[in-house]
């Protein structure tokens, strides 16, 4: 076998490696769970593809909002009160009743900061069909 060959062989070899690996990182990132948190003084927040039975909440440095549990059909909706105070340190978090604290994790978030006429767009561009929701 000549260097040439052994060197096609080597990058094809690579390459699709290469391939394979963005290839099932694409596919686990898709698979994992949402949130979109919304408002400016009234915080909401559609948290989708979490586990059945998971419980959500919003939370942020110094505030807490109640505990929601994840439905059927992965999806949960959390509202917290009137919040006053640096909106970019919110999060929403989940974690296992059965395990507690320890299965606590963040859940990935976009946040959506426009309200009123643009509602009914933000819904559209949210929606499941352009993988958002």
């Amino acid at each position: 076998m000549s260097r040439s060959i052994r060197t096609r062989i080597t990058t094809a070899v690579v390459v699709g490696s290469l391939g394979a690996l963005l290839a099932m990182g694409a596919a686990h990132a898709n698979g994992e769970p949402k949130a979109v948190i919304q408002g400016r003084t009234a915080i909401t927040a559609h948290v989708s593809g979490e586990k059945v039975g998971y419980k959500c909440q919003i939370a942020g440095s110094n505030v807490s909002g109640p505990w929601g549990t994840v439905g059927a059909d992965g999806t949960v909706d959390l509202t917290l009160g009137e919040v006053h105070g640096d909106l970019k340190k919110l999060r929403v978090i989940c974690e296992d009743p059965a395990r507690g604290d320890v299965s606590m994790h963040t859940v990935r978030a976009d946040r959506v900061s426009y309200d009123g006429a643009l509602s009914p767009l933000r819904h559209i561009i949210n929606n499941r069909l352009f993988g958002r929701g």
